[in-house]
C-alpha cells in the first residue's frame, strides 16, 4: 500500500467511526430526555 492509500483508509475509518459515535451519542441523549 502507498502512503496515499493508507492515509485515505485512515480518513475513511475515522469518518465512519466518528459518524457512528455521533449517532450513538444522539440516541443516548434522546433516551435520557424521554425518561
Amino acid at each position: 500500500m502507498t502512503a496515499t492509500s493508507i492515509a485515505f483508509f485512515l480518513f475513511g475509518a475515522i469518518f465512519l467511526w466518528g459518524g457512528l459515535a455521533v449517532t450513538i451519542t444522539i440516541a443516548v441523549k434522546n433516551e435520557t430526555k424521554n425518561r
